[in-house]
Formats: C-alpha cells, sequence, structure tokens
C-alpha cells in the first residue's frame, strides 16, 4: 500500500513537499518562531473559528526558507494527534514560479493527501490508470474532484500556502486563491508585507509577524559567541554590543542577521563598540551599509566576486544550486579577463557569503543559493539599480 500510494504521488506532482518539511524542521533552531503560533487569530483558525487566515511579516533567519509554514504543519499534526486531519503545506517559491502552475499546487496537495491516507481514493486510482496509461496529464477539474473526494476521507483538512507573494503573478495567484476557495478546506497563507497581497486578502482575518525578542536575543547571542570578540568582551559590554544590535533591528531578523555579519568581522571590543554605535537603521540602511562594505573592500578580487554574485543571483532564469553558481562565476571571471579568473572548484560558501556581505546566502541541506529574503525576487528584478554594477 504504502509503495501504490508513493507511486500515484509521484505521477501526481514532482514537488515533495513533505521531504521539503522534514528538512526544514531538522534544521530548525530550538525553543524558537514559537509566538505566532501563540496568538489568539492562529489558534482560532486551529479550531476552526476561521476558514482562512493571513500571517503577514518577515520572518527571521532561522525562520526563513518555509521554517514558520513547517512549524504550523508540525503544531496541527501534534494538536490533532487523536483526530483524522490532515494538515498539508504549499511552498511558493519565484525561483519554479513559472512550473508552480495552478495545476501543478493542486495536484501537490493531492499528493500530500494520498500519502497522508492508508488507502487510495478509488477516484484518484480511477484517474491514475486512466492517465498513466495515455501518457496523458489529469485536467484541473479532475484534479479538484479527486482531491474534494479525498478529502472527505478525513475529518477535516488544513492548507498552508507559504510565500504566496512569490506566485508567478497576480492572474495565477487570484487562480490559485479562488480554486483553494472551492475547496472543503481550512486555508492558512504566509507572505512578505506587499500591496497586491494585502488587496487580494481585503478582509481576511489576519495576523501580523513581527520579531520575537526572546527569539532576537537568542540569535544575536549565539551568532556573537562564534565572533573574535566574544572572549575578550566583559559582560558589560556583550549585553550593551547585543543591545544595541536587537535595538537597531526594530523587529525584523534578517537586519539583525546582517548587522551581526559586519561585527563578526571585528578585531577587538573597541572596534565592535564601535560598529554598533556607527551601524544603520532599517532596511534600506541596512542594505546601502552592505553595499557600502563591498565597495569599498580593497581587495578587488573579492568586490568583484560580490557584485558578479549579486547580479547572478538576481537575474538568472532559475535558482542555481552552489556548484553551478560557481561555474557561472568563474566563467564571468574568464570574460572580463582571461589573466584573472577564479578557477571553479576554489570557491567555498563561506567565501561567498563573507564576500557579499551576507546579502545572499547558500541554503544547508539544497544547496541553493539565494538572496537574503529581505525583498522578494521579483522586487529586486524591478529595481536593478539596486545592484550596483
Amino acid at each position: 500500500a504504502d509503495y501504490h500510494n508513493r507511486q500515484i504521488g509521484e505521477w501526481l506532482s514532482p514537488f515533495d513537499f513533505v521531504e521539503t518539511q522534514r528538512v526544514i524542521l531538522h534544521c530548525r533552531a530550538p525553543n524558537t518562531g514559537l509566538k505566532p503560533l501563540q496568538s489568539e487569530e492562529y489558534m482560532r483558525w486551529r479550531n476552526g473559528d476561521y476558514k482562512m487566515l493571513l500571517m503577514s511579516g518577515l520572518p527571521p533567519p532561522h525562520m526563513s526558507n518555509y521554517t514558520l509554514s513547517a512549524s504550523i504543519v508540525q503544531d496541527l499534526k501534534e494538536y490533532y494527534e487523536d483526530f483524522k486531519v490532515a494538515a498539508i503545506c504549499v511552498f511558493c517559491d519565484f525561483a519554479f514560479a513559472h512550473t508552480q502552475t495552478v495545476n501543478a499546487l493542486i495536484a501537490s496537495m493531492l499528493r500530500q493527501l494520498v500519502q497522508a491516507h492508508p488507502v487510495v481514493h478509488s477516484a484518484v486510482s480511477s484517474m491514475y490508470i486512466h492517465h498513466s496509461t495515455r501518457l496523458t496529464s489529469p485536467r484541473l477539474d479532475e484534479i479538484i474532484s479527486s482531491f474534494t473526494m479525498s478529502a472527505e476521507q478525513f475529518d477535516r483538512v488544513f492548507v498552508i500556502v507559504d510565500a504566496v507573494d512569490e506566485c508567478l503573478d497576480d492572474q495565477t495567484r487570484y487562480h490559485f486563491l479562488n480554486t483553494l476557495n472551492s475547496l472543503p478546506i481550512n486555508l492558512l497563507f504566509t507572505s512578505r508585507p506587499h500591496p497586491l497581497t494585502e488587496q487580494m486578502f481585503e478582509g481576511c482575518i489576519r495576523q501580523d509577524i513581527f520579531a520575537d525578542q526572546h527569539d532576537l536575543w537568542i540569535y544575536t547571542e549565539e551568532r556573537f559567541a562564534l565572533s573574535r570578540v566574544d572572549r575578550q568582551c566583559s559582560h558589560e559590554s556583550r549585553q550593551q554590543i547585543l543591545n544595541q544590535v536587537v535595538q537597531k533591528a526594530g523587529g525584523m531578523f534578517v537586519i539583525a542577521r546582517l548587522l551581526m555579519d559586519a561585527l563578526m568581522e571585528a578585531p577587538n571590543v573597541k572596534e565592535a563598540l564601535n560598529i554598533v554605535r556607527t551601524m544603520p537603521t532599517g532596511v534600506h540602511g541596512t542594505y546601502s551599509r552592505a553595499l557600502q562594505h563591498i565597495r569599498e573592500g580593497s581587495d578587488s578580487t573579492m568586490k568583484d566576486l560580490a557584485l558578479y554574485s549579486l547580479f547572478l543571483v538576481t537575474f538568472s532564469r532559475r535558482i542555481l544550486v552552489f556548484s553551478e553558481f560557481e561555474e557561472a562565476i568563474a566563467t564571468m571571471f574568464r570574460l572580463e579577463d582571461p589573466c584573472r579568473c577564479v578557477a571553479s572548484g576554489t570557491l567555498s560558501k563561506e567565501s561567498l557569503v563573507a564576500a557579499c556581505a551576507g546579502l545572499i546566502t547558500v541554503e544547508d541541506k539544497t544547496d541553493k543559493v539565494r538572496l537574503i529574503r529581505t525583498f522578494s525576487q521579483s522586487r529586486w528584478e524591478a529595481s536593478p539599480y539596486l545592484i550596483p554594477l
């Protein structure tokens, strides 16, 4: 039965979001990111008082890459452990937007329902036999019908849609939302703050995601403990530095991350205190400081590495894994000057992140090279002046 379920699931969709959740939760920092799950809005949605809930905001670094949504799925499974409840998740990703069509996303949801129940519904089996023998793909109405009948095998079905702002375009988002609204499910969406998203969810119950001070402190303390100056600091100096970081982060973990990246290079306590005193506030101020750090670097190779990397990660047609990214960077160096190249296989992930002043990250497990999630990919592409080439 497990093999049969897996075979049908893989035929339905190439997106294995169950495995995505498993990897994410394995990497999650313990005892962090709990605040959104303790809100009245979330608990009422979980209890079924609301059909739909929007969580809008910027998650912390240890909750980036969909950790909040994966944590919600885990919370629902634990809360309804003794009930026939399905909790499934869709991870929208701008890098895969052209393949994440409405048909593909609904099919990925059906795949998770098939995996969550020991018996595949006859409607799904019939659809599988009909199309797999003919090498055809099911229509959207067939997928919706099979999903609806499969949902009847459960007392309740919760669907979490992560980063709905990363859908391909407005038309896809509206079509996807309308399709979801027609299904017998409870819906939760996460999104960065965006005017079009606000308009699309007008009237929906909303929960704003703000940084929890407890999480901020855990993050900054863990990062500072790895810095050069941690052992040189008195308790008073350490508290002063961390207080400044938390205050200037303004409740945004992604800013705290950039600020901590700057502190990691401080050679002594005096310089660390000077860095925190002169730190900017806000997203654009912090971003400008990171670019200034890149421009003023004395190593021309590291400076070009940073600028090439920012250009490449922003304008690549699809997301690149580190080995592909490394080869592309080597090619860009060779095209500029054959005598001044960076051989592929010599670039480390740590040196890439350091050269880019923390504006680029390499995901654990997947090795995907991405911009930090301060801005959506589409926003960066629409504003090329942000990248100083």
